[in-house]
């Protein structure tokens, strides 16, 4: 009998369309039509003459919230993808940018929210005035810096970490830089990186409603965008229970159906891009990517891009041209200038750098006057009330935009605090600050300007970071010990990994604004010290940065060794210690690092907690910067970002980085 390979069947001529695409084109054009409707909804009027935005509480309103809320995020994760594969690649690529960018990436990261909006929403506003669109780009700015850090961490770690012999074997097969990238770095990097997107995805929603709910100077009150996390912001607000179930129930359809039709098929098709020699009997399975791999005009469509992909690449090849030696010998002296030389320019620029903040905050005369210290120009109105500010201006006390009244004001109003009137005494009385008979001494002092910072509010701030510090580590510490195992064992169970995936990634979208009311009303019915018991809030959204690494950490583990392990009889803490942990140290140093900086950048809605009139606050740095996050960047926020960054990069660099060298050094593949 004779056979023919491949069948006749195989190699005949197929149509262009199969009873698949029936269901994958509707789901496409759905997909499409549903970005046309969030995108239309965007464009509204908005300026000093245009009602605030707000949101209703009406549950028939939360399948369009969730659109907008979405595709906000979806945005935030493009542009996070392309700042990833720039910014970490050329990080990874140059060891003298290293320096700069990963401190930089450090710093950043620790950055809370708030202040990123008080920074750029005024600038977008400026760009599409009379839009609404500045405060939509303003608001996927700010889900983008809630995404970016982490991603852009994984893929530079997992540059750093390419096994030798792929390096090598990409030599030998004169690989030029470009195809090299995409052939081998790319490739090797991507279930890295795919869990680390998953996860900023999820942990976008943590911060959904610091970056749907935004204070616009000018404007009395804040501007809630349609959106989830401003229907969950404004439920807060009225205490409304229902409100948060329904928030609650929508997130969850919204997580299952993204992770069916987006995640869970690139998962699967992620696996071949897994190091290993022997391929593994489990593997992920997605019904979406059967269903688009089998739908022919979708198929058809997809392979269009694909011939001038594939020419580019040919194009950039090496040809007759020699390659370049892994190892390439520079002369030691010029190694040597070339570095002080670049470590100067570094120097000199932070030097600049630190000079413009130091005098956007202190002044030019740097918080000094005539030898003495300027003193602290207290703000009147600590709780920035509408109607205290009010009552202040019809005294003729000139103040801020953002409802400040500075001491300052209230002094030039008072003949330096020798002129009192009834209503300036009561107008005091009410803000809580100073007794009149103190005032004439404190005008007496030489003040800072209004809205700058004294050096004598340094060592408070100083120290509300030390809190803070104690905080973040010691939840940190807690999520290790429970998630890290938890990880090894979803990863070590790819059927499990599936079953568990949406619940992990609903778990990690949840916004902890949800949860917050609850510990709110506890801490105030037993009277518990918001210091400590507001403590664990600070991690609810980021512990879920460690999981998911040591989850792509595991799954990432080659089948042969997990099979050589299991040749030579390795069991319990003998296999842990030499397989698992040393597997997954690199992945535990990414997740360990973007959950520390995650956590310091939760502290800002962690620290201050309410529900409905109760507030409770914990003394620490982020309840500064919420404090003083009126709407525009003021030198009280640049204080409180500057502080926070550098406990973040000192903590890093002493800490994190050496636990990643260590990674680097001996526990890479190859």
């Amino acid at each position: 009998m004779k056979r023919t390979f491949p069948s006749l069947g195989a190699v005949s001529v197929r149509g262009y369309f199969s009873r698949w695409d029936l269901i994958a084109v509707p789901l496409i054009l759905g997909a499409l039509l549903m970005l046309a409707l969030a995108f239309q909804g965007s464009r509204e009027p908005f300026s000093a003459g245009t009602p605030d935005l707000t949101v209703s509480l009406d549950p028939r309103f939360l399948p369009y919230y969730g659109l907008r809320s979405f595709v906000r995020m979806l945005l935030a994760v493009c542009f996070s993808l392309l700042f990833t594969f720039t910014y970490a690649t050329l990080a990874a690529r140059s060891r003298r940018a290293e320096k700069v960018m990963i401190p930089v990436l450090d710093f950043l990261q620790s950055l809370p929210i708030l202040g990123f909006l008080t920074v750029t929403t005024t600038i977008f506003l400026g760009l599409f005035q009379g839009s609404a669109l500045g405060l939509e780009a303003a608001s996927i700015f700010a889900i983008f810096t809630s995404q970016v850090w982490n991603m852009a961490f994984s893929f530079y770690y997992s540059l750093t970490t390419i096994p030798g012999e792929l390096n090598e074997a990409a030599a030998q097969m004169r690989l030029s830089g470009w195809q090299k990238y995409w052939k081998l770095e790319v490739p090797f990097a991507t279930p890295s990186l795919l869990w680390n997107t998953m996860m900023s995805v999820s942990g976008g929603w943590f911060f959904v409603v610091a970056s749907e709910v935004i204070s616009v100077v000018g404007w009395d009150k804040s501007q809630f965008l349609p959106g989830i996390g401003a229907y969950i912001g404004r439920a807060i607000q009225e205490a409304d229970v229902p409100a948060m179930v329904y928030a609650g129930a929508t997130l969850l359809v919204i997580v299952l159906i993204y992770d069916q039709l987006l995640f869970r098929p690139i998962v699967a098709w992620a696996e071949k891009f897994k190091f290993e020699q022997s391929e593994s009997a489990d593997t992920a399975q997605s019904w979406m990517l059967t269903l688009m791999q089998r739908a022919r005009l979708v198929q058809a469509l997809g392979k269009l891009p694909a011939a001038g992909w594939e020419r580019l690449s040919l194009s950039t090849s090496r040809k007759n041209r020699p390659g370049r030696p892994l190892e390439q010998a520079v002369p030691l002296g010029r190694q040597r200038v070339q570095d002080r030389g670049w470590n100067a320019v570094i120097v000199m620029t932070t030097a600049g750098l630190l000079y413009l903040l130091a005098t956007f905050m202190f002044g030019h005369s740097l918080g000094v006057r005539s030898g003495r210290l300027l003193g602290p120009n207290v703000n009147f109105n600590s709780r920035f009330d509408p109607a205290l500010t009010q009552r202040f201006r019809a005294l003729n006390v000139q103040v801020g935009a953002d409802q400040t009244v500075w001491l300052s004001s209230v002094c030039s109003a008072s003949q330096g605090g020798r002129q009192v009137s009834d209503g300036l005494s009561a107008a005091m009385t009410q803000a809580g600050i100073l007794k009149n008979e103190t005032l004439s001494r404190r005008c007496a002092a030489h003040l800072a300007a209004p809205g700058q910072v004294s050096l004598a509010e340094l060592p408070a701030v100083f120290g509300l970071g030390l809190m803070t510090l104690l905080r973040v580590m010691v939840m940190i510490v807690v999520a290790t010990l429970i998630w890290v195992p938890v990880g090894v064992w979803i990863g070590l169970n790819p059927r499990v990994a599936q079953t568990v995936q949406p619940l992990a990634q609903f778990l990690a979208a949840f916004p902890a604004n949800l949860i917050f009311p609850v510990f709110v009303v506890l801490i105030a019915r037993f009277h518990l010290s918001p210091n400590v018991f507001l403590s664990p809030l600070i991690v609810l959204g980021t512990q879920w940065y460690i999981l998911f690494n040591v989850i792509a950490g595991t799954i990432a583990i080659p089948t042969d060794l997990k099979e050589a392990a299991h040749v030579q009889g390795l069991r319990g803490w003998v296999y842990w210690r030499r397989l698992i942990l040393p597997s997954i140290f690199p992945a535990f140093v990414t997740g360990g690092i973007t959950a520390s900086g995650g956590s310091w950048n939760a502290s800002i809605v962690a620290e201050v907690a309410s529900w409905g009139a109760t507030t409770l606050s914990a003394a620490g740095l982020g309840a500064y910067i919420a404090h003083w996050s009126t709407g525009e960047f003021n030198p009280h926020v640049a204080l409180g970002m500057l502080v926070m960054g550098l406990f973040v990069l000192s903590f890093n660099r002493l800490f994190w980085r050496r636990l990643y060298t260590i990674a680097e050094e001996r526990y890479r593949l190859g």
